[in-house]
């Protein structure tokens, strides 16, 4: 702990990693299916990825916590658009 209160967390944590495998999972399955229980499934792992990753990414610290936190970004962006061309299309 710092003198300000702040805590410096210079790896990423279990959960910010989790929030980025999941993405990574969502975007994997919503590009196989199109349709059905594993599109939904997917979907679902998306929003609960991007939820987790809203919450464990409130404010990186250091180069190794803003790499992932990258990475989650342009997988949550992914999973949106990928979840908007099949439910819109």
């Amino acid at each position: 702990m710092s003198a300000t209160g702040e805590s410096v967390r210079p790896a990423p944590g279990k959960g910010q990693i989790l929030a980025v495998l999941g993405l990574l999972a969502a975007v994997a399955i919503l590009y196989g299916y199109h349709d059905g229980l594993p599109f939904w499934l997917g979907a679902l792992t998306g929003v609960v990825a991007v939820l987790g990753y809203l919450v464990c990414f409130d404010s990186p610290r250091g180069v190794w916590q803003w790499l992932p936190a990258g990475v989650g970004f342009c997988a949550a962006f992914l999973f949106a658009w990928q979840f908007l061309l099949v439910v819109l299309g």
